[in-house]
């Protein structure tokens, strides 16, 4: 039966739930807004399915040489300016969908929670694109994903490597059908601190909001912004640098327990392709780099590599150094450390803290402060 020792020991992935033949395994919210697997005892029958499908129990095999690595945006200026980095998904789903596959990934829902769903038309594919900053909801995709294989039908995988990895537990052996992408992760922030935020600026707004784009370009790729439309007409649109959620998510304050000991976050991972926004681009292939976009793709197996071929003339790709491309101290290679005031938001937010006092747990502590005027007394 799966018991949580320690919440960095669960990433969420809800695979245990999901393979439980008993169905006694649900997903609880705890105070901090993450969701954890509880068992009933009552219904067990101690069968051990949900500790063999854990990703972090037992971990799934991993390619073991390096993966071949490309600098990539789409052909398509207008996908490219309406994805989030170069719009490399956005080409990879399309292709999938023309040829009557299902692609999965998270989508906000009409209240801007998100979650995991399933698409077959090309039209539905704006739900999925873009980056949301928070961790999603998968519901009971992963039988749904088994169900279209056993059909015959290609599909493609969208989500975070810890995800990818209880994904590839759940199903248990290698599908020529499926295709894995995972995308780079700095850590996921809980959806219940999200949604307060979102709460608090509807006030504000004094109207709901009817979109969301966490990584608006209308400042720029490397300056993107946090955007909302309201529906009177309203747009709130701040930097990533001064939006207070976004802030609290890049300080690591918001983040998930696990993420904090990520077992995922390598050059090798388990999934057929990883994408993400291509930092640093205009020092490794300065050609690319226009601040439209660009994306980094590590292509682990060869029905990653073959996707990428069919897709041809639709990504502008040029080959680079995995190492170079995505160093081992990115944070896409690397657990984040956790903010030394994590646990006092938390407690804050557990009691219903505004969101007006948020903005102070990202003040480092009067005995940091004390720390460091000490150093720079000293260095002096």
């Amino acid at each position: 039966m799966i018991r949580i020792q320690s919440k960095r020991q669960c990433c969420g992935c809800t695979a245990c739930m999901q393979s439980c033949p008993a169905r006694c395994i649900q997903m609880v919210t705890d105070p901090e807004g993450f969701r954890y697997p509880q068992a009933d005892e009552a219904l067990c029958l101690n069968c051990g399915v949900c500790e063999q499908v854990c990703p972090i129990l037992t971990p799934p095999h991993v390619q073991a040489t390096p993966p071949d690595a490309w600098g990539a945006a789409a052909s398509s200026d207008a996908l490219r300016l309406k994805s989030s980095s170069g719009g490399v998904f956005g080409v990879l789903a399309r292709h999938i969908l023309e040829k009557g596959g299902v692609v999965y990934g998270a989508a906000f829902d009409d209240r801007h929670r998100l979650r995991h769903i399933a698409i077959e038309a090309p039209e539905q594919l704006h739900m999925l694109m873009g980056s949301k900053y928070l961790q999603s909801d998968i519901g009971d995709c992963f039988p749904q994903i088994k169900a279209h294989l056993q059909e015959g039908r290609t599909v493609l995988f969208s989500g975070t490597a810890c995800q990818a990895a209880g994904l590839r537990k759940f199903l248990g052996q290698e599908d020529p059908d499926l295709i894995i992408l995972d995308v780079l992760c700095h850590g996921v922030p809980s959806p219940e601190v999200w949604s307060t935020y979102l709460s608090y600026r509807e006030s504000q707004a004094e109207s709901a909001a009817e979109t969301v784009s966490f990584r608006s370009k209308r400042n720029g790729w490397r300056n993107f912004s946090l955007e909302l439309g309201f529906a009177n007409g309203e747009t709130y649109c701040e930097s990533m640098r001064t939006d207070l959620y976004m802030q609290l998510f890049l300080e690591n304050i918001i983040l998930r327990p696990s993420c904090h000991d990520c077992r995922f976050k390598d050059l090798n991972r388990p999934s057929d392709l990883t994408i993400g926004d291509f930092w640093g681009v205009e020092n490794v292939l300065p050609e690319l780099s226009d601040d439209k976009g660009i994306s980094l793709v590590l292509a682990h197996t060869p029905k990653g590599r073959a996707l990428l071929e069919e897709v041809g003339c639709q990504l502008r790709r040029i080959p680079t150094d995995a190492q170079t491309a995505l160093p081992p101290c990115a944070d896409s290679r690397r657990s984040v450390p956790m903010h030394p005031g994590r646990g006092s938001f938390f407690r804050a937010f557990a009691k219903g803290a505004p969101v007006s006092q948020w903005a102070s747990f990202l003040k480092p502590s009067l005995l940091l402060r004390i720390r460091g005027k000490l150093l720079r007394l000293l260095r002096r």
